[in-house]
C-alpha cells in the first residue's frame, strides 16, 4: 500500500500535537531538592529525626528496622543529603539512593565491621525500581505497652501545664532536687523526694519516692521510683534493673522499655516531631511564666520585708519621743507631771470624754481661725502646742499604767516606770483593731487631763482670811 506524499505532510502535522499532548511534563528533580539548604533542629528518636528531615528537604526517604534510639540533630546551612548522609554515619545506618529515593536501615555487624576497617563509597544510582523493604511487625507485647495515641494540640499543652503546676506545688520539700537548664543524676544509693529537671536530661539511678519529671530532655531510669515517670519533649528509657510503681509516659518522645524492666502501671507514648515541637515551646512559655512569677514573688517579699523593716523603724521612733517628752516632763515639770497622773489615776471616764469633747470643739475652732488674718497665727500655734502637750499627757498615762505593774520598789524608777508603760500601749497598738482603740482612747484621756487641769495646773481655789477670834476693844 502506497502512502500519497501529498497525504504524508499533512497527516504528520496533525499528529504533532496529539503527540506533544501525551509527552509527561517534566517533574522537579529530587536530586535538586536535596542539594537545597536546610536548617534542623531537633530532639527525639532516630526514626523521627529522619522524618524532620526528610519534610523540611523535600525528599522521599524509606526507613526500615529499629531506629527508636534518642537522637538529636543541630543542623544549618546543610543540604538534605548531608544531614541524611551525616546522621548516617553517626548512628550506624546503612544508606542507599536509587532514582532520588533514599533508603536507610541499621547496619549488620559484619557491615559495621567494614565500615570501621575501609569506609566504603556509596551505592550508585541505578536504572532499577526502588525495592521497598517492608516495615518489620511489631511485636505483639510492645504493641500492649506503648499506646499511640493521636492528641489534639490543645490537650496536649493542657497536659504540660498542669503538670508543671503540680510539679511546681509539690516540689518543695527538703529532699527535693530540682535542675534548670543542666542534667541531674540520682546515684546508687540516694534517695530524694523527688526528681524534676528543666531543660536538661534526669538519670535515675538511685531511689525516687514521689514521681521523676523532665521537660525538654530525656529521663533514663535504671533505678526504683515510687511514682510516676514522665518527660515531656523527650524519650523515656527504662533500663533492665528499672522499676516503676506508678505510670510512664512520653510526650514528643518514646518510651523504651528493655528486658528486665518492671512497670506496675500504664505505659504512655505520644510521639511524633510535631507533639514534640509543640511539647518544647509550651515547657519554654510555662518556664517563663514560672520565672517571672518567683521574680513577682521575690519583688513581694522583698517589699514585704520593707514594710517590716519601716513598721519596727516608725516603732522605735515613736516610742523614743514620747520617752523623750515624757522624761523631759518628768525632768522640767515634775509637779505639773505629777497633777497630771493624778487626775488620769482618780477620773479616767470623765478625762476621756472631756478629751474626746476637746478633739471634737478643735476642729470647727480651727476652720474659724483660719478664716482670719490675725486667727492664722493662733492656728499655727495650736497645731504645735496640742500635739506636744498631749503626748506629754499620753506618756503621763504610761506612767500610771507602768507604776502598776508588779516591780519590786527597790528597782522601780520614774524612767523604768516610763518605758514599760509605753513598751505596753505600743506593744498593744500593733494589734490590728483592739490596738487602734486602746491607742485612741489612751489619747483621750490624755488629752482630757490636759484640759482640766490646764496642763497640771489646776487653780486651788481662794484662800480663806485669818480672822482673829477677839475683836479689838
Amino acid at each position: 500500500m502506497k502512502i500519497s506524499k501529498r497525504l504524508l505532510l499533512p497527516t504528520l502535522l496533525l499528529a504533532s500535537p496529539l503527540a506533544l499532548a501525551q509527552t509527561p511534563a517534566p517533574t522537579p528533580n529530587a536530586e535538586a531538592r536535596a542539594q537545597d539548604t536546610v536548617d534542623i533542629q531537633f530532639r527525639g528518636s532516630l526514626r523521627d529525626a529522619i522524618q524532620e528531615i526528610a519534610e523540611e528537604g523535600g525528599i522521599n526517604v524509606v526507613v526500615t528496622g529499629d531506629l527508636d534510639s534518642p537522637a538529636e540533630v543541630r543542623l544549618k546551612n546543610v543540604s538534605a543529603e548531608q544531614a541524611l548522609r551525616t546522621v548516617a554515619r553517626a548512628y550506624s545506618l546503612k544508606i542507599d539512593q536509587d532514582n532520588g529515593i533514599y533508603t536507610l536501615r541499621p547496619m549488620t555487624a559484619e557491615e559495621k565491621a567494614q565500615v570501621s576497617a575501609a569506609p566504603t563509597p556509596p551505592t550508585p544510582p541505578t536504572p532499577r525500581a526502588p525495592a521497598v523493604a517492608p516495615l518489620p511487625p511489631v511485636p505483639p507485647d510492645v504493641a500492649d505497652e506503648v499506646a499511640q495515641s493521636a492528641l489534639d494540640e490543645d490537650e496536649v499543652k493542657e497536659r504540660v501545664r498542669e503538670k508543671m503546676k503540680q510539679v511546681r506545688r509539690s516540689s518543695r520539700g527538703s529532699r527535693d532536687v530540682v535542675a534548670r537548664g543542666r542534667s541531674l543524676e540520682v546515684k546508687e544509693g540516694e534517695t530524694v523526694d523527688s526528681a524534676v529537671v528543666y531543660g536538661g536530661n534526669l538519670v535515675v539511678r538511685g531511689n525516687v519516692e514521689d514521681d521523676a519529671v523532665v521537660f525538654g530532655g530525656n529521663l533514663e531510669v535504671t533505678g526504683h521510683v515510687e511514682g510516676d515517670v514522665h518527660a515531656f519533649g523527650g524519650n523515656v528509657v527504662l533500663g533492665p534493673g528499672a522499676s516503676v510503681e506508678g505510670d510512664v509516659s512520653s510526650f514528643g518522645g518514646e518510651v523504651l522499655k528493655q528486658d528486665g524492666a518492671r512497670v506496675e502501671g500504664s505505659t504512655e507514648s505520644f510521639g511524633g516531631a510535631n507533639i514534640g515541637r509543640m511539647v518544647a515551646g509550651e515547657i519554654k512559655e510555662n518556664i517563663k511564666q514560672s520565672r517571672r512569677q518567683a521574680s513577682s514573688d521575690g519583688d513581694e517579699d522583698n517589699e514585704r520585708e520593707e514594710r517590716n523593716g519601716n513598721s519596727f523603724a516608725g516603732f522605735l521612733l515613736t516610742f523614743a519621743m514620747l520617752f523623750g517628752m515624757g522624761f523631759l516632763g518628768q525632768l522640767f515639770f515634775p509637779a505639773r507631771m505629777k497633777e497630771l497622773g493624778a487626775e488620769v489615776r482618780a477620773q479616767p471616764v470623765k478625762n476621756g470624754m472631756v478629751g474626746l469633747l476637746g478633739a471634737l470643739a478643735l476642729i470647727p475652732t480651727l476652720l474659724i481661725l483660719t478664716v482670719t488674718i490675725i486667727g492664722i497665727p493662733l492656728v499655727l500655734a495650736l497645731l504645735v502646742v496640742v500635739p506636744l502637750v498631749t503626748a506629754i499627757g499620753f506618756a503621763a498615762v504610761a506612767s500610771e499604767l507602768g507604776a502598776r505593774l508588779p516591780i519590786p520598789s527597790s528597782r522601780k524608777t520614774q524612767a523604768m516606770v516610763l518605758a514599760l508603760g509605753l513598751l505596753i500601749l505600743l506593744v498593744v497598738g500593733q494589734i490590728p483593731v483592739l490596738g487602734a482603740l486602746v491607742l485612741t482612747l489612751a489619747t483621750l484621756v490624755a488629752l482630757g487631763a490636759v484640759i482640766r487641769t490646764r496642763f497640771g495646773h489646776r487653780p486651788r481655789g481662794m484662800p480663806e482670811p485669818i480672822i482673829s477670834d477677839r475683836m479689838p476693844a
